[in-house]
């Protein structure tokens, strides 16, 4: 082990670039594994529809007619059109949209298979930056790869990281925008200065939450100033931040353009209000996503994080709780100690903790609206894992054998191991994990493919089983629009699939999965006709993904 340890040190450059050339291979090698999700046809139509705004300023007739044509061919989405609701970001939409016109990206399959690439290529690169960061912080190769991997085999975060082009895009943009915030901790100069302003409006533009980064950066500046670190002077740097931020969100954001001050507030106020007015499984009841229980997101967190990640978040989070408390209490007016942190890694330390638990809070106490878990705000992750990161660098500084060290190490790479393990055994469905705190009964009860990507595999299952039939009949037994899951399928076969709904006697086949909008206990609008059979179900370590039910009469 220990000649083992030498060779990492040694090579901890070339270790590196395999770890994350490794890491791009199996993105490649994997990303059309997964299935549609429900909003990505709303995102490409959003995407369209503002890159056609942006386009009608400019001479480009011919280019913005074959952008017409594509935003004429979409429909059926489920969130508001945004001719009427503008407020959603389009930082990975209107790009993507351009690509695919730009390329001709034709078919539905491609065009899907394509969006899924570039949202694990964009979140691929946000897993060098997290690196990065913590090289920053913590200036050790094994703590930061170790931090690096607690990031990307985060089951949930990696499985949407190939999908859910916003929220992990949104974490993405985070994450670079911090390493940014770091850099300019250390040093506060115009390049950093602009990098990070453009990472956070690039963020901000993406989901409009981001704001947060640059006031808590603002805020820690403005006390480090009051305590007379920095001269009163070197504000002007800040107002230059702030400027040039705001200049890139209005330029990165095309609802801003006519009157940014006032979209941007209306953005703000719709975050936390908007809802689709839906009822969602939680702990066995179906809850309105109008009224949330405070420990709606708390739950969400502690059953689809790996537990160790959880165990070293909470002790990293006492020990930086309590090492600002005795600061606070040691502050003396007329001494350099004077401030809540001792020099600049404690700074980013403190940044990182009051972000996550002031983002948190704010979250519970001003009853924001959310749907589904806590995808929304995936971002929190980052967090996660950071202070987790640091509470595993404690445990390395304060061990001082070298043996144990290695020991630490060695146990932390078995643990990673497991959970790599894990990711394989839920591919594609990584969206469905849960940690050993939950229960098979308590999996039941709660909310599990809301994304509805197993319509892809249900689907072909159902092509297998009638390879020679011209027309099958498709009955859903669920809230999911399984019809979106055709845009996926080869061409013929989806002409193949006849999608009936809830009209349940025309149908051969229903799909049935645990997602419903409505109170099942009391409401029979997915009830499952007595002629149908269950002859099929995809289980997944004891939680339930889908049901294949056959028509029994001829």
């Amino acid at each position: 082990m220990i000649l083992l340890a030498n060779y990492i040190n040694k090579n901890s450059n070339r270790i590196l670039f395999l770890f994350f050339l490794l890491f791009l291979a199996v993105g490649i090698f994997t990303y059309k594994d997964y299935g549609i999700s429900i909003d990505e046809e709303f995102h490409r139509f959003s995407g369209f529809y503002w890159l056609n705004y942006v386009l009608s300023f400019t001479p480009f007739d011919a280019f913005n007619n074959e952008v017409l044509n594509k935003l004429n061919d979409i429909s059926g989405f489920t969130l508001p059109n945004p001719k009427n609701y503008p407020v959603y970001g389009v930082i990975f939409d209107l790009p993507a949209a351009f690509i695919e016109t730009l390329f001709k990206i034709e078919d539905s399959k491609n065009y899907y298979h394509f969006r899924h690439f570039l949202t694990f290529l964009i979140f691929f690169i946000s897993s060098i930056f997290f690196y990065k960061l913590l090289f920053n912080r913590f200036s050790n190769f094994n703590v930061s790869i170790v931090g690096t991997l607690f990031y990307i085999i985060s089951p949930r975060i990696y499985g949407n990281s190939f999908y859910n082009n916003k929220d992990i895009i949104f974490l993405s943009l985070i994450t670079i925008a911090l390493y940014f915030c770091f850099k300019n901790i250390d040093k506060l100069c115009f390049k950093n200065i602009i990098f990070f302003s453009l990472f956070a409006a690039l963020a901000t533009s993406a989901r409009v939450l981001g704001v947060f980064i640059p006031i808590s950066f603002f805020l820690i500046y403005f006390f480090s100033i009051l305590d007379g670190k920095y001269k009163f002077e070197s504000a002007y740097k800040i107002l230059f931040f702030l400027t040039i931020y705001f200049i890139f969100l209005i330029i990165f954001w095309p609802y801003l353009w006519e009157s940014p001050i006032e979209n941007f507030l209306h953005s703000l106020k719709l975050f936390s209000k908007y809802t689709l007015g839906i009822k969602m499984l939680f702990n066995g009841s179906y809850i309105s996503s109008k009224f949330l229980p405070y420990s709606y997101i708390p739950t969400w967190i502690g059953l689809t994080t790996p537990v160790v990640y959880l165990f070293l978040f909470l002790l990293g989070s006492f020990y930086i709780l309590k090492r600002i408390f005795f600061r606070f209490l040691n502050i003396k007016e007329n001494s350099v100690h004077h401030e809540l942190w001792r020099g600049k890694n404690e700074k980013k330390d403190l940044y990182i903790f009051l972000n996550f638990f002031g983002i948190l809070f704010y979250l519970i106490f001003a009853n924001v609206v959310l749907y589904t878990g806590w995808r929304q705000i995936y971002f929190l992750n980052i967090f996660i894992i950071y202070i987790s990161t640091y509470m595993f660098y404690i445990f390395f500084l304060n061990l001082k054998s070298y043996k144990k060290k290695l020991f630490l190490n060695f146990s932390a790479f078995l643990f990673l191991i497991f959970m790599g393990i894990n990711l394989v055994v839920y591919h594609p469905y990584q969206n469905i994990y849960f940690n050993i705190l939950a229960t098979k009964n308590l999996k039941k009860n709660m909310e599990i493919d809301y994304w509805g990507l197993s319509g892809m595999e249900f689907l072909k299952n159902i092509l297998k089983r009638e390879p020679y039939k011209k027309s099958i009949n498709i009955g859903v037994a669920s809230f999911l629009p399984l019809e979106r899951s055709l845009s996926i399928l080869d061409k013929n076969n989806r002409k193949k699939i006849n999608m009936v709904g809830q009209n349940y006697e025309l149908a051969d086949y229903i799909f049935n999965s645990n997602i419903s909008e409505v109170d099942k206990n009391v409401n029979n609008k997915y009830n499952i006709p007595k002629n149908f059979k269950k002859i099929e179900e995809l289980i997944i370590n004891n939680t339930k993904v889908f049901e294949i039910y056959k028509n029994t009469i001829d």
